[in-house]
């Protein structure tokens, strides 16, 4: 029996692995999860009692014309993975996104797990999907929505890049009318092994506490940084990148903290830790 973490080369992936030493990591070249008959071939010897699925189609602008690329990753990857998870007895985490809301413009209080959702781009769309079949199929499931992710491992990030950009010296404009809870991986995968811990089933919020425009996390980021940059916000039609993002996004943690006890650290208290690792 064995924990198997999916998207093992990414991100989160790379931190539950340094978290669960014991875990097996596949990355998407040694388990392609958009081939059913390769999940079986890959999973079945290994009889795993808990997957993490960390593996997903994250070009949020790309997927408006690349649906054919997102969606067996983001919808019909995840649907085999519940499939599979059914048919030999184990529990399948999966990891969803903040990006199945959005279509309520006047939203202003933070969603719950209870809320209707309402994609506004093919990506959040194609997640959206993915959940619905994991939670209908999976007996064991446990499906845990977060935002805009940050840490160690990947290909990059919010916060590296705003640290790139700036060392180049040139005026940054970044969006400031859409509002979220930027979240560190550190914070997200200690959540997930606390909802191991305690036995969790169903669907879960988990994001740093707090919310924040672009613009203004930038601004934090700099701050901390102590880099002196030339920072203007603009609107999303200005910007204008290719897919639609929620106006509002942010995601209520009651019910995590209602499981566990444990208090989720802010936005600013979990950057603050990151910079002074990353730049120390």
């Amino acid at each position: 029996m064995s924990v198997i973490i999916l998207g093992s080369d990414g991100q989160l992936g790379s931190e539950l692995i340094h978290l669960l030493p014991d875990a097996i990591g596949l990355s998407r070249q040694q388990l392609d999860i958009t081939n059913p008959d390769a999940i079986t071939q890959v999973l079945e010897p290994l009889q795993p009692h808990r997957i993490i699925n960390c593996a997903a189609y994250n070009q949020v602008d790309l997927a408006e014309d690349e649906t054919s690329a997102a969606w067996p990753i983001n919808a019909m990857g995840p649907l085999d993975l519940a499939r599979f998870s059914k048919n030999n007895h184990c529990q399948l985490i999966h990891i969803g996104t903040d990006f199945v809301f959005g279509l309520d413009q006047r939203r202003r209080t933070p969603y719950s797990e209870s809320d209707l959702p309402g994609p506004v781009s093919a990506y959040g769309t194609s997640k959206l999907a993915g959940e619905q079949f994991v939670l209908a199929t999976s007996p064991a499931h446990l499906v845990i929505r977060t935002c805009g992710l940050y840490g160690a491992g990947g290909k990059g990030n919010f916060v590296k890049t705003m640290l790139r950009l700036a060392s180049r010296g040139k005026p940054l404009s970044v969006v400031d009318d859409q509002t979220c809870s930027p979240t560190s991986i550190k914070d997200l995968a200690a959540g997930i092994l606390a909802m191991i811990e305690f036995q969790a089933q169903g669907l879960f919020h988990f994001v740093n506490k707090g919310k924040m425009t672009w613009y203004e996390f930038a601004s934090k980021i700099f701050e901390i940084a102590k880099i002196d940059a030339v920072l203007k916000p603009i609107n999303s039609v200005d910007f204008g990148a290719a897919a639609a993002r929620p106006a509002y996004s942010v995601l209520n943690c009651e019910k995590y903290k209602e499981l566990t006890g444990q208090q989720i650290r802010s936005i600013e208290d979990a950057l603050q830790c990151y910079l002074e690792n990353e730049l120390s």
